[in-house]
Parts: structure tokens; sequence; C-alpha cells
């Protein structure tokens, strides 16, 4: 069937109309509330030290946004998450017509994205001109920007930016489209009717870490310590989370990597020299050769690089600034907000700060963790032996000359967590200094790993060798299934010591250690625990078979 000529154009112009409208762009506001979860880096555990550009843990970010949308398909744009944002991960909630699809809009603003999207186009050159020595503006046009530097092309020609060793930058006539200053997710949705709404966005971000630290100032007179711990939160994004309500999560987590989204797009660097001579452009003290703004030499260079670093050269302000100001007393500061308490999550632990708290964008800060002072302990020398001498003689009979191997203990504070020794919540891994006084001073005298630890768990912490306790140990004879073995403790120390001896690979073994000794199983282990009299040595003779 063919149609009316008279029909053609209107039913092009119908089919016209009938085409769908582009999406708007509207903007959420800014976040009214922040919720922020940070889980440790797996593959660091409770020890190591974090590196703020290295930082492998992640967080759990929930945004509180208004948006006001008129009836129609809309692309929702918020402006502001996190850099290292998981695009997959975000859920929104609160729209009415749901999300069709997300994006990350990867195009931010930044030098080497200015230099991208004005190549080819026009820009407005400023030099210093070599006759004059003024500075001038010419028109030049943008020609290339990469890794090896930025070529622009005036009416002399082709030249590379800042090579003539002369002042030099340039400016854009109009701003850039499609570069966005702040990292921005946007979604689409459509409603059918107008809405103002508030709406949640949480996701998953890259560039997150914590760990705790704790010191223990130890008395050993008292038998207690006095326990402290912080955590320090680190971001390692571009976006800070402002008075944002923050929880961390402790324990082993097992989770897959997952690549952060960085833009493909090469860096643009300034590869190049002037060509002066290095004599003609003189090296300023502790610092490289500037090749942005090159400066003159002066008969007395290094006052004018004092001056220039804005430190003191006068002699009567350089008094003034030693002057120490007079103390003022203040209102004493308030007492500390309470701890954290923990909360199960599945198998792992939830603390909550007490207080919002601002995570700055690339920074670390400390919140307080726990403060419980009086915390008693146990003293004890540990040492950990093999049940069996394997430098012991494959001979049955009497050794005359038995091989003696010396060992040195170390000392270790025994503790447990529950609310009998003023403890009783689960405590995070992490570095802790253990301190001790010294004629007025606090020295620290150990720096042990404190693991995960549950409640009514024991702590073990593990200090320095002790240096004044020597223990040997030898084997005086040996049988097919039997070796008759002795340890000789001795103690330089001027106060009494208890010294454990762990025998590992000792399940299966059988200890006769007489009626004297004190002997007992800890973990799957035979002990055999030995009090030191000051400068005393004991000697402890036993055997040791198997089937």
């Amino acid at each position: 069937m063919r149609w009316p000529r008279s029909l053609h154009l209107p039913l092009l112009i119908g089919l016209g109309l009938a085409a769908p409208a582009s999406a708007e762009d509207i903007a959420a506001s800014e976040p009214r509330d922040l919720s922020v979860t940070i889980y440790r880096d797996p593959a660091r555990g409770g020890g190591g030290d974090i590196q703020l550009g290295q930082l492998g843990g992640f967080a759990v970010i929930t945004e509180t946004r208004t948006v006001t949308l008129p009836p129609g398909k809309h692309r929702l744009r918020f402006v502001g998450v996190v850099d290292g944002i998981i695009p997959e991960s975000a859920i929104v909630t609160g729209l009415p017509g749901g999300v069709i699809e997300k994006n990350r809009d990867a195009a931010l603003l930044s030098p080497a994205a200015l230099f991208r999207a004005f190549q080819g186009r026009a820009i407005t050159l400023k030099r210093t001109s070599r006759v004059t020595g003024k500075a001038v503006s010419l028109p030049a046009q943008l020609v290339s920007a990469g890794p090896d530097g930025v070529v622009f092309r005036t009416a002399e020609g082709e030249e590379a930016l800042r090579c003539t060793g002369l002042a030099e930058t340039f400016t854009y006539d109009r701003a850039a489209e499609g570069l966005s200053a702040r990292p921005v997710l946007s979604v689409l949705t459509s409603t059918a009717r107008a809405v103002t709404a508030q709406v949640k966005l949480t996701y998953l971000a890259e560039g997150f870490d914590w760990s705790a630290s704790y010191t223990a100032n130890v008395d050993p007179d008292s038998g207690k310590l006095d326990l402290g711990g912080w955590i320090t939160l680190a971001n390692g994004n571009s976006v800070s989370l402002p008075d944002a309500r923050t929880q961390i999560v402790a324990g082993g987590l097992r989770r897959e990597d997952a690549a952060r989204l960085r833009s493909a797009a090469q860096p643009v660097t300034l590869n190049c020299w002037p060509q002066q001579r290095t004599h003609q452009i003189p090296r300023k003290p502790e610092r490289p050769y500037s090749l942005v703004s090159p400066y003159r030499a002066v008969e007395d260079e290094t006052e004018d690089y004092l001056q220039e670093s804005n430190i003191v050269v006068t002699a009567n302000r350089m008094r003034r600034s030693y002057e120490v100001p007079s103390p003022v007393r203040g209102a004493p500061p308030p007492p500390p907000p309470p701890p954290p308490q923990a909360e199960q999550l599945g198998d792992l632990k939830l603390y909550r700060l007490p207080e919002r708290t601002t995570i700055a964008a690339r920074q670390m800060k400390q919140s307080r963790l726990l403060d419980k002072p009086a915390v008693p302990f146990d003293h004890v020398l540990d040492l950990e032996l093999t049940a069996y001498d394997s430098n012991a003689p494959e001979e049955v009979g009497r050794i005359r000359e038995p091989g003696v191997a010396a060992y040195t203990p170390a000392t270790v504070l025994r503790s447990r967590n529950d609310k009998a020794h003023g403890l009783g919540l689960p405590l995070p891994a992490g570095r802790l200094v253990a301190q001790q006084a010294h004629r007025g001073r606090m020295l620290p005298v150990g720096q042990p790993a404190l693991r995960d630890t549950a409640e009514d768990e024991k702590i073990e912490l593990r200090l320095n060798l002790a240096s004044d306790i020597r223990v040997e140990r030898a084997t005086v004879r040996t049988a097919k299934r039997k070796q008759w073995q002795e340890l000789t403790v001795t103690s330089a120390r001027d106060s009494a010591a208890t010294i454990e001896v762990r025998f590992s690979n000792s399940a299966s073994m059988r200890f006769d250690f007489g009626d004297k000794a004190e002997t007992f199983r800890r973990d799957g282990q035979q002990v055999l625990r030995v009090q030191l009299a000051p400068n005393s040595t004991s000697r402890v003779a036993y055997t040791v078979s198997w089937d």
C-alpha cells in the first residue's frame, strides 16, 4: 500500500514527537546525615602500621539526602560521594520510581583532565618576553598533553610548555565541559508525579582502615597495670566525611579483592629542562631546581632564601620568638566520653564510637577506646622447649659428657579479660606499649602485640627476654624410648621470680618429675613451674618416655 504524498510529512512529524525525551540531570542535596562503618584490612590483621597511601580496608557509607523530582525520567546526581566508591555496591532507597541504572562519573576536575579537555582548543599563553622581560599574553592552541610533556602552537611555531627557562603558564578562555570538581554517582529514575523525598544512598568504598593501639603502665610492686586504648581511623580518599556516626568492625573478615575504580587516562607531566646552563639557575639550599617560577640570583642568596621561607632574620624578632608565654589557667577539661561498647555482628564485633566524628580526607585521627586502671596481672617468665631432646646422642646407656643447651626465658604478663580483672569487654587486636616507672619517668619495657581477645579469654603480653635468667638443659642418659633430662635454672636478679617451662609436642609423652615438682597441663602442653629465690640456682631432674 502506498501512502498519499500529503501524509508523508505529518507522519514523520508524529514519529518525531513520539520519540522519548532525554533524561534531565537533577542534583540531590548535600548529605544531611552520614554513617560510616570501617572494616580493617584483612591482610594486615591486627598488627602492622597503617600506611595512608596504601589502605587496604574499606567502609560502608550511608548518606541521607533530600531530592526534589518533577514528573518524568531524570538522572539523579549524588555529588560528593567518596572517590573510592565501588559503584556496583550502591543501593538507593526512598525513590518512588526505583533505580533504572547506575553510573560512576569518573571525569573529575584535575590539571591533567583540563589538559585533555582542551586538546586542540584555543588557550591564552602568558610568558615573559625575552626582549623586554615583561609579561605578555598571546593566543595559542594546545596540541597535545601526556606523560612526555605539553606541546602548544603559536604564530612562531610549535613549542613545549616551560622549556624556555622563563616564567610561563596559560589560561583557558572558557570552562571545561563534562568535568566535575567532586566525585559523582548518578542513577536513572522516573516518577509519575512531582515528589520531594528523603533518600538513603549506601555503598562500599575503598581506601579506609582502622587500627587499635594500647598503653600499659605496669606497676610490678602492686601487680597491677593501667590499660589505655585508642582507635586510629584512616581515610585515604579525597572526600571528607563530616560529623558522621562512626562504627568499626573487629575480627578476621574473609573478602575477595575488589579493584578500585580509577581513570585509565595517562597522567600529564612537564618533562623539560631550562635552556640556560645550571650555573645561571642557582640552586636554593636543600631545594630542587624550580622550573615553574625561575628566580633571580641575588648577592646574598641565603638572606633571600630565608626571607622567602618566612624565617625570622632580625635579632629582635628572634628573641621575641623564644619568649615563653606565662601559662593561663582555665577551666579543667571535660571528662572523656565513655568507651564504645561492642555488639555482636555474626562472628565479628562492632564498636560504636560514642560521639559523632569527622573523618577528614587523606588524614588519620584517634578516638578513645578504653581506660581501665588497676588491672591485676601475673608476672611470670616463660620458656618453651621440645619434650624430646633432639641434641642428645642416639646411644643406649650413660653419656659421659652430655650436650648442654642454654636458653633465655621471656617476661610475660598474664591476665584475663573478665569483670574480676577490671576488663570484661572485647578487645580488638593492636599494638601495645608496656611502660614502667623508673626514677620518676615512664620508660618502655616492651612492645608486644595484642590479638583479638573476646570476653573471658586470657591475655598474654610477651615483653622482653629476661637476660638475668639462664636455663640449661642436658640429657644425661638415653634409652630406646626414654630420656633422662636435667634442667638448671640460674637467677641473677635481686628479687624472687617464677618461671614456667612449657614442653611442646608433649601430648603423647609421659613425664616423671618426682613428688616435689609443681607441674600441670595447659592448652595440651606439659608445664613445669619453678619458684626462684633471689640470686639462686635450681635443678630439676626428670624423665621423658614415649611409646
